[in-house]
């Protein structure tokens, strides 16, 4: 389909016609899809740390002293919270 237009000294030019936007509901149906998927594999990555984090503290447990086991605890849950710190900053860097 073809459009008349015309130019600036007058004369009539025929230009293709603009096609029409594609209907969205493609790529929304995969914006969906990929942010369900992402929210599938948060939870498991959360799952995942809090079992590793007991496994951890049991790991803790059996390798010291109890004497020594308060002293490696707090050191553990000090690099839990040092690294969870650094992943919140970076993330309101990207964010803000």
């Amino acid at each position: 389909m073809t459009d008349q237009e015309t130019d600036t000294t007058g004369e009539s030019t025929e230009t293709a016609a603009e096609p029409e936007p594609d209907d969205d509901s493609g790529r929304d149906l995969v914006t969906y899809v990929e942010y369900a998927a992402f929210g599938v594999l948060c939870l498991l990555a959360l799952v995942a740390t809090f079992r590793f984090y007991f496994a951890a503290s049991s790991a803790i447990r059996v390798w010291f002293s109890s004497d020594f086991v308060p002293v490696f605890q707090a050191v553990f849950n000090l690099v839990i919270l040092v690294a969870a710190a650094l992943g919140i900053s970076v993330l309101v860097r990207r964010i803000g």
